[in-house]
């Protein structure tokens, strides 16, 4: 079959609806500013989309990149309206925290996973390498799917689409969580065959590595009151006993796609931090809207000690996002609120 031309050029990193998915699955295994990229770089690009196409008739003349966050990503358009997201490391000096170093490996991972098992709208994977044996980088070669991004559709929604679209959300955290693992952790680790029997011991490592962080970078925190403040409730923390999947930036409006005149969900990004853990964990169950919260509750009625381990998990979200700014300044978080939610938190969970 002969394959339309192409041509490459920029796309913005980005971050119906569901069908219950039931018990534990099998996992599968591993097969800003813009400047125009090198011509090694262009040649490298077509050369990785021709071996996917399995074609020689690509058209590219140039190709421009985006800065993302952690990745480049790239978007090589057919001739006919079908296109290629192309998304790899970045080569400048980005500071990670722990959590980050395999982001595009999570990505992978949970989007197999949710294409396997759900029908939610995620991008179609059409090529994957983890070593970067062909491409000279690891990479994730993903079909591009139509949509505005929702955070620019929200000032042109009206109040009765908002709340729809948040129900929707609802449903779709809902299918996430109807996912099991036989073990907690990272997407990643799980996946080569590691993770935990516990979530206490899974989550209190992910503290940890925060904490770590932090310390690394020398930032100003409480860390032994952290612990200690944390440590005292740690046995909520084993009222979870069933590894559900989390991906904590999938509700991010940046990572939702909607069609402009229906306002209907068209595809969820925004899956490259993804844990099998406790769905509470989430920033977006726990502080979603009066729908959100409605449609979530009706599949996952709270369990014991919901509200000690939601301010637990706020500590953690708050940890986060303040060593992300410090290792990350540009990154447009705010410090003093996330200390904010960060002291609230701790005096919550001193009057349990």
């Amino acid at each position: 079959m002969r394959l339309p031309s192409v041509d490459i050029f920029t796309c913005r990193e980005p971050a119906c609806l569901y069908s219950t998915v039931a018990s534990n699955i099998p996992l599968p295994t591993s097969p800003s500013t813009s400047r125009v990229a090198a011509p090694s770089t262009l040649t490298a690009m077509q050369q990785l989309v021709q071996d996917a196409l399995n074609t020689s008739n690509l058209g590219a003349q140039a190709t421009e990149r985006v800065e993302g966050q952690f990745h480049h990503i790239q978007l090589a358009k057919l001739a006919d309206g079908d296109a290629l997201m192309i998304k790899y490391p970045s080569n400048h000096n980005i500071r990670l925290l722990r959590h980050e170093r395999q982001t595009l490996e999570a990505e992978y991972r949970t989007t197999s996973i949710l294409r396997e098992f759900t029908q939610l709208p995620v991008p179609e994977i059409v090529d994957y390498d983890g070593h970067g044996s062909v491409f000279g980088s690891p990479y994730l070669l993903t079909a591009r799917t139509p949509g505005q991004r929702l955070s620019e559709a929200l000032p042109y929604t009206s109040i009765t689409e908002k709340n729809s679209i948040d129900r929707m959300l609802g449903s779709v955290v809902c299918t996430l969580a109807s996912l099991t693992s036989p073990r907690f952790g990272p997407i990643h680790e799980v996946s080569g065959g590691n993770g935990s029997d516990s979530w206490r011991e899974t989550f209190l490592g992910m503290l940890e590595a925060a904490l770590q962080d932090a310390e690394d970078m020398l930032i100003t925190l409480p860390y032994e009151f952290l612990r200690q403040r944390v440590g005292q409730h740690r046995s909520s923390l084993d009222h979870i006993t069933v590894p559900r999947l989390v991906a904590f930036d999938i509700c991010d409006p940046e990572n939702v796609l909607v069609d402009e005149d229906t306002k209907q969900i068209t595809c969820l990004m925004g899956l490259s931090n993804s844990i099998w853990g406790d769905p509470l964990m989430s920033d977006v169950v726990a502080n979603g809207s009066d729908d959100f919260c409605r449609r979530y509750e009706d599949s996952f009625p709270c369990e014991e000690d919901a509200q000690v381990r939601r301010s637990i998990y706020a500590v953690y979200r708050a940890v986060v996002q303040i060593v992300a700014h410090h290792y990350r300044p540009y990154s447009g978080i705010d410090e003093l609120e996330a200390r904010r939610s960060m002291t609230h938190a701790l005096n919550e969970l001193a009057h349990e």
